[in-house]
């Protein structure tokens, strides 16, 4: 089975696809496309991706610290928040029609998921297999059984363990 922090790292990747794909329907006028590409990039990054590591990931981070109140882990979960009223509201653009607001809502989507993917990757993922008791099998294989659900018509985004 690949680590916990390559799993981690390839849903960034991932989620990135989607959000892109997402952007290049918008750009093309393909209103139903784009929504339902951020529906899926939402269902991915919140009910995938953040679950796995506002359940999971960060308990056993804090728990291996021995601090549930870690600034990093504390500004993770703020990012967290921020980002799904930005997803929301990028809902609401599309909704609109509205390509002018979708593009700006995006630039700052783009620019916050960065800055947390790269502070995630930097400081929290290579700690996880020795926080977890199980080394991030659990939730590796939650994160690989929502990525299929995500995944781009007629593309697998699946990442083999």
């Amino acid at each position: 089975m690949k680590s916990i922090e390559q799993i981690m790292r390839h849903d960034h990747e991932r989620l990135d696809v989607l959000l892109e794909a997402g952007a290049k329907a918008v750009r093309k006028g393909l209103w139903h496309e784009a929504a339902d590409l951020l529906q899926r990039f939402r269902h991915g990054m919140v009910d995938g991706h953040m679950m796995v590591e506002e359940t999971m990931l960060f308990p056993a981070f804090e728990a291996r610290e021995g601090n549930d109140d870690l600034p990093l882990t504390a500004l993770l979960r703020k990012g967290h928040r921020d980002l799904r009223v930005f997803f929301l509201e990028m809902e609401e653009a599309i909704g609109a029609r509205d390509a002018e607001e979708y593009s700006a809502l995006l630039s700052t989507v783009q620019a916050i998921l960065k800055h947390h993917d790269a502070k995630e990757e930097k400081e929290l993922y290579p700690h996880l297999a020795e926080a977890l008791s199980d080394q991030g099998q659990l939730a590796g294989q939650t994160i690989l059984s929502r990525q299929e659900t995500a995944a781009l018509p007629g593309r697998s985004q699946k990442f083999d363990v």
